[in-house]
Parts: C-alpha cells; sequence; structure tokens
C-alpha cells in the first residue's frame, strides 16, 4: 500500500515535471517565434527607412536641381525679353533711316531733274546760252563775273548731287547693318526661345519626377507608421513572455557600466535632436567613441541583436525576474540572439545607426517592458 502510494506520488512528480517542461518549452518556442517576426518587421522597417532616406535625398536633389532650372529659366527669360526690346529699338532705327532713305532719293530726284533741264536746255540750244550770258556782259568786269557765276553754279550742282548720291549711300549702308542687325537680333531670340522651351521640358520633367518622389515618400512614411505600430504590438507580446521566461535571475550584485564616459543626456523628457518634439527619454546617453567597446550590465540571454528602427543596431538582454537592458546605437554587433551573456562581456561597438546625431552609447533599464532610470540601478 505505501510501495503503491510513493510509485503514484513519484509519477505524479514526473508527470508534473514533464508538463512543466514542455509548457516551457511552448513558451521558449513562442517567444523565439515572435522575436523572429520582431526582427523580419525591424528588417522591413530598416530597409523601408533606407528607401525614404533616400527619397528624401532625392527630393532635396530634384527641388535643388528645379531651382537651379527656374534660375536658368527666368534667365532665359531675361534674355527675350532684353533681344525683343533691342528689336524694338533697331525696328524703330530701320523706319527713322527708310524715311531719311527716301527724303534723300527725293532730293536725288530732284537735283536729278533740275540737272537734267540744264542738260536738255544746253543740248536744246548748245554753249549758246552761256555765251549769251557771257557776251551780254556790259564791260569785261561784268564778263568776268558772270563767268565765275556760271562756274559756280555748275560746281554748285555738281557738288550737290555728289552730296545727296554719298547720303543716299551712307543711309543705305546704315540700312544694311540695321537690317543685319535685325537678323541677328531675330536669330538669338529663336536660339533663346528654343532654350526656354527645353528648360521648360527639363522643368516639367523634373516636377513630374519630383511629384512621384513625394508620393513614394509619403507612402514609405505610412508604412514605417503601420510597422512601428506592428512592432510596438510585438515588443508587447514579447513582454509578456518574457515576464514568464524562466531565466536566472538578475545578479544581486547589480549592474555595471557598460560604457565608461560622461553622460551626455540623462533620462527623463526632453527636447528630441533631430525631432524638435517634447518626449521621455527613456535611457542615458553615454559619450564614447566610434569603435568603443561596450559590455553587458549584467548576465543573461541576448533576445534581441539587430536592426531595431531609430535605436539603429541594437542589442538587448533578458537578466530575468522581467529585467532587461537596451543597448543601441551600435556600429558593429558582436553577440547574436539566444547567446548567454556573462556581466562584462564585450556585446557591441559604440556607432551613430539610427536616428542619432554622433557616435555614443544609448543605454536602457526595463521592468516588465517599463523603462526606468538606469542611473539608479548603476554604482
Amino acid at each position: 500500500m505505501y510501495k503503491g502510494y510513493r510509485r503514484a506520488i513519484v509519477l505524479f512528480i514526473v508527470i508534473a515535471m514533464v508538463f512543466s517542461s514542455f509548457t516551457a518549452f511552448g513558451s521558449s518556442n513562442e517567444l523565439d517565434e515572435k522575436m523572429d517576426e520582431l526582427e523580419r518587421i525591424q528588417k522591413d522597417q530598416k530597409q523601408t527607412e533606407e528607401r525614404l532616406a533616400q527619397a528624401k535625398q532625392q527630393e532635396k536633389s530634384v527641388t535643388e536641381e528645379l531651382r537651379v532650372i527656374e534660375e536658368e529659366l527666368k534667365e532665359a527669360e531675361n534674355k527675350l525679353a532684353g533681344l525683343e526690346r533691342q528689336l524694338q529699338h533697331v525696328r524703330s532705327d530701320i523706319v527713322v533711316v527708310q524715311n531719311e532713305l527716301a527724303e534723300a532719293e527725293e532730293n536725288v530726284t530732284v537735283r536729278n531733274e533740275l540737272l537734267a533741264k540744264r542738260i536738255r536746255a544746253i543740248h536744246e540750244k548748245g554753249t549758246v546760252t552761256y555765251l549769251e550770258v557771257l557776251f551780254s556782259a556790259t564791260s569785261f568786269s561784268d564778263f568776268v563775273s558772270r563767268y565765275e557765276l556760271i562756274q559756280q553754279i555748275i560746281r554748285s550742282d555738281a557738288e550737290i548731287l555728289e552730296q545727296v548720291r554719298e547720303e543716299r549711300a551712307r543711309i543705305e549702308e546704315a540700312k544694311r547693318k540695321l537690317e543685319e542687325k535685325r537678323a541677328e537680333l531675330v536669330g538669338l531670340s529663336e536660339a533663346v526661345e528654343n532654350e526656354r522651351r527645353t528648360v521648360q521640358a527639363r522643368a516639367s520633367s523634373r516636377k513630374q519626377l519630383l511629384e512621384k518622389i513625394q508620393g513614394d515618400k509619403e507612402s514609405y512614411e505610412k508604412a514605417l507608421d503601420e510597422l512601428e505600430e506592428t512592432s510596438k504590438k510585438l515588443e508587447s507580446i514579447i513582454r509578456d513572455l518574457q515576464s514568464r521566461n524562466t531565466s536566472p535571475a538578475p545578479s544581486e550584485d547589480g549592474l555595471v557600466w557598460p560604457l565608461r564616459g560622461r553622460i551626455t543626456s540623462p533620462f527623463g523628457m526632453r527636447v528630441h535632436p533631430i525631432y524638435g518634439t517634447s518626449r521621455l527619454h527613456t535611457g542615458i546617453d553615454i559619450a564614447g567613441s566610434t569603435g568603443t567597446p561596450v559590455v553587458a550590465a549584467d548576465r543573461g540571454v541576448v533576445i534581441l541583436s539587430g536592426w531595431h528602427g531609430g535605436y539603429g543596431y541594437t542589442v538587448i538582454i533578458d537578466h530575468g525576474g522581467g529585467i532587461s537592458t537596451l543597448y543601441a546605437h551600435h556600429s558593429s554587433l558582436l553577440v547574436s540572439r539566444g547567446e548567454q551573456v556573462q556581466r562584462g562581456d564585450t556585446i557591441a561597438r559604440v556607432g551613430s545607426t539610427g536616428l542619432s546625431t554622433g557616435p555614443h552609447l544609448h543605454f536602457e533599464v526595463r521592468v516588465n517592458g517599463t523603462p526606468k532610470n538606469p542611473v539608479n540601478w548603476l554604482p
């Protein structure tokens, strides 16, 4: 009877142990699955952040290109306006010269007609006309005066005719140059107009590209918001599973400094250095040079080692008892998820990945997922 009772008790204990192990195993598997899912989401988040960063860079580049194109377009339009003003002046000058040329032509015609009349008169009456004028003189001095007067009239007619012809030639040359200038300006205007059309086409193309980039950027931002929301839900599930974890309890000696250095930003509310908004700073920032080793603050199990959104390359260690520590913005990671670490083991190197303004370590202490001031846990 007693032996049967003992066997029943032993069997019960064995069954209880098996059930307990199965439950723990199931919980562990579920935690692993959720951590795998979180890592996949974080990878997607990283890729989306990279695409968003590229889209923002493209937006900046295309916006700058558009600014330059707008300046080129403005310059082309100013050139066109200047050439149009020059053309207006040349057209006005051509009108003036044409009027002058018409007047010169009229003067030449009048002088030609007067000269023609004289020539016809001489031809009809011969040189007798001039001789009659000379021989009708009443004295020798009158004869000389009449002779000089006739010569002066002939010279004057010839000089005036030559002057008018020269003036006409000068005006015709001026008109020819103005026409050449007009043709040159018309050619320049056509070239500048073609340039303006080309610049306009470039501007239209760049604007279409900018609209596409801005649309992509909005899509990436929306996708990031959705991934962030999913990530938060998963983190809540992981915290719940973590609280059921049977990891060894944290050391009684407390935590050690993961990095020796000056605290550049304490725990608590602050204005975010990138977003510019007031937010809770869930840990402390410790100054450090890129590549400086970061150590585990206590023994535990690595439950995350990889990219973690704005944290950049991140390590999270579960120390048991609902306590976990987070180390962020690393340049490189030296541990993997599931790895057991001891207090003081090197787990990563200082960097400036994620939303960071320079190389440093962001260090958090969380109890059942709630951030606590790490200074209260450090010696």
